[in-house]
């Protein structure tokens, strides 16, 4: 009778199909990483097993050591960060971020860039709810150039310049709002064209300009964006907010929440030039509940749309108008 070998070794790529994906789905998540590596079979393997995270963060910070992808489990326990940056210094890396070029080498394929070759396989492997992307400095290449489009165009939320505004040029903000699709998208910009203006559509749903929106041309902005549900624009004019107001009374979009501010402040009287008012559909105290801002210290009031009779309301105060539109839905709701 022969003796069993001694190190008897598990063949998962030999069992039932179901078995193999049932095993891949309850591995720790940097077991399944490391098992996608070990071929093009495991590979595939574990993106048919359908892991699910909660979301992908490529984040591109303040400096460099910053530069990394953060996979957030379902189980916090099982999440993990991964290091974008080359540094070989101990002192300049968080231990409890794994070293990127270290797990790229892992990945038997070639490319010009690790990062690349590392953002492209964790895409391939996991299945996020979410994918985002933070960058939060100039980077060494211009925007549009940069390794992560090549990887992947389709993103959840994109944010450029949270912390503060970031100089690019025209050209990358064009290929950012015209070839980068993200349902939420956040801009903290200046251009380097000081005459530029932007008059296209934007392939986002929820957008917003921080800091300052005086790249962008509002005239017309929301013809040009019949899909969009949240506008939000920072340091703009009265007539600017007057002028988005009445695109949305005249026309016909699918906009839900329309907010424009200035620091330095907005006059009531331009804003609402030309632009019957009716009395609110809710109470100040209601409106704690509908405002993101629990405060509300300034004017509601009432536009409505002339195509369907739909009516918004407006949150008026020194600095900011906030308009919510009302759907059936949200009515609803308030009423219960």
């Amino acid at each position: 009778m022969n003796e069993p070998p001694k190190n008897p070794k598990f063949g998962l790529l030999m069992c039932p199909f179901a078995l193999r994906e049932q095993i891949v789905r309850n591995m720790e998540l940097m077991d399944a990483f490391y098992f996608s590596t070990l071929s093009k079979r495991s590979k595939r393997l574990v993106h048919n097993a359908k892991i699910r995270i909660e979301s992908l963060l490529f984040c591109f910070g303040s400096w460099i050591p910053n530069d990394k992808i953060s996979v957030e489990a379902i189980e916090e326990r099982n999440s993990f960060r991964i290091g974008l940056s080359e540094s070989n210094a101990p002192s300049e890396r968080d231990p409890a971020i794994m070293d990127g070029v270290k797990l790229a080498s892992f990945i038997n394929e070639t490319a010009d860039d690790y990062r690349k070759k590392l953002s492209a396989h964790i895409l391939f492997i996991f299945h996020s709810k979410l994918i985002n992307v933070h960058i939060e400095r100039n980077l060494a290449e211009p925007l549009r150039k940069f390794f992560l489009w090549d990887v992947s165009k389709t993103f959840d939320f994109v944010r450029i310049g949270w912390c503060g505004s970031i100089l690019i040029s025209s050209e990358d903000l064009k290929f950012i709002l015209q070839t980068i699709k993200s349902i939420r998208c956040c801009l903290g910009i200046k251009i380097d064209d000081a005459h530029f203006k932007y008059q296209e559509a934007m392939e986002c749903e929820n957008f917003l300009a921080k800091y300052s929106a005086q790249w962008l041309d509002t005239v017309g902005i929301l013809h040009r964006n019949p899909k969009m549900k949240k506008l939000h624009l920072q340091n703009i004019q009265g007539e600017q907010i007057n002028d988005l107001l009445k695109q949305w009374i005249n026309g016909e979009v699918d906009l839900e929440f329309l907010i424009g501010s200035n620091r330095n402040g907005l006059p009531a009287d331009v804003i609402l030039d030309g632009i019957v008012t009716l009395d609110p559909t809710i109470a100040h105290e209601q409106a704690k509940e509908v405002y993101p801002r629990r405060v509300i210290n300034g004017q509601l009031m009432n536009i409505q749309r002339k195509i369907d009779g739909q009516l918004a309301t407006i949150h008026l105060t020194e600095k900011e108008c906030f308009a919510i539109m009302w759907t059936e839905k949200r009515l609803a709701e308030l009423r219960n």
